[in-house]
């Protein structure tokens, strides 16, 4: 039985053909996917590689997906043949130090799909751990169940912060996770959100999926522009979803005193945030990591109409234009917030 498979080559080359069928390991079941989502990760992989990594080619990108299961496992029994499902993409080990407290999106021995050496799921077929695998419900269709992955970071955030109704918040970046943050901000009830960005195509966007306000910082001062609207003493929340060592940084001036800052972006390298400011304001730092115990929640929220997460998508493309979905992805940043394969039919 053939697998057709994304396969990237080499930097910034792909080439639809086929790779192994995986195996069904005890507990696992294999999904024939139907849609997987490119990911910001997933775009840099593609773009650079990873140089700790130069032997990974032929490498399978992807792990924002959804799709049927096809095959079970004779140890599984909470999912059967036919059942529609979407997939938390890391797995973990469930015996080291941070498994057994519970937060097991910390696990030492992870392997997370499309991250080298694991292959992603940019394939027809592809087998996980069931317990890693939720039934969708029959009104929530396989390409939202798709979009949960990138939702649960929103989510995650939202959760882990302690934001309560009636609390103020303002988001750094209006990317693909600054949006579903907005998302999962106005899920929980927050009715202040102001959307900060350089682009005012994202910003209106921002204001359709909930934000209250948007900022256009561009050429401006940004801390200046955004205390404008809090009286000058800022917000109770500050979500940096950027991944930009500027915006972390200004989010020490623009919080409220006593107020959270929650970093969501992965800033690379060192950021120098002011950490006397921070202790004058008596502000709480938080971070987090991905997302854990966030997928029933997601699936709910999108079952219950309170977060419309489809509206996120720019584009879908058939699976045999992934080099030219990968490709629009770099030429298009300001407008492409998520470009989605269509792998296979459901």
């Amino acid at each position: 039985m053939m697998n057709k498979a994304a396969l990237l080559l080499e930097n910034r080359k792909i080439k639809i053909g086929d790779s192994d069928m995986p195996d069904l390991r005890p507990g696992y079941v294999k999904v024939k996917v139907e849609y997987c989502g490119i990911c910001g990760s997933d775009v840099h992989f593609y773009s650079y590689g990873e140089p700790e990594f130069p032997d990974v080619y032929p490498f399978i990108l992807g792990h924002e997906f959804a799709g049927t299961v096809v095959e079970v496992d004779d140890e599984v029994t909470d999912l059967k043949v036919g059942d529609r499902v979407c997939v938390e993409p890391g797995t973990f080990c469930g015996k080291c130090e941070w498994c057994k407290k519970g937060k097991y999106n910390l696990c030492k021995n992870m392997e997370f799909l499309s991250a080298p050496r694991t292959l992603g799921a940019m394939r027809e077929y592809i087998t996980h751990p069931a317990e890693l695998c939720f039934k969708l419900p029959d009104h929530v269709s396989s390409l939202e169940g798709a979009l949960v992955e990138p939702l649960a970071v929103g989510m995650s955030s939202v959760i882990r912060s302690g934001i309560h109704v009636g609390d103020s918040a303002v988001v750094l970046g209006s990317g693909c996770i600054g949006l579903v943050t907005i998302m999962s901000l106005k899920a929980a009830g927050v009715t202040d959100i102001t959307a900060v960005d350089l682009y005012d195509i994202r910003l209106k966007k921002a204001l359709e999926l909930g934000a209250t306000r948007a900022i256009n910082t561009k050429d401006k001062d940004s801390v200046a522009e955004i205390l404008k609207y809090y009286d000058g003493i800022g917000p109770d929340y500050v979500f940096e979803t950027a991944g930009s060592r500027y915006t972390a940084e200004s989010s020490v001036y623009i919080c409220k005193k006593g107020g959270t800052i929650m970093q969501v972006g992965n800033v690379v390298g060192e950021t120098s945030m002011n950490l006397q400011k921070m202790c004058d304001k008596e502000l709480t730092l938080m971070t987090t990591f991905r997302y854990r115990n966030a997928y029933p929640v997601c699936i709910d929220a999108i079952a219950a109409g309170r977060i419309h997460v489809k509206d996120i998508i720019s584009k879908i493309y058939p699976f045999d234009a992934a080099m030219q979905a990968f490709e629009d992805c770099i030429n298009n940043k300001q407008t492409m917030v998520k470009a989605v394969l269509k792998v296979s039919e459901g």
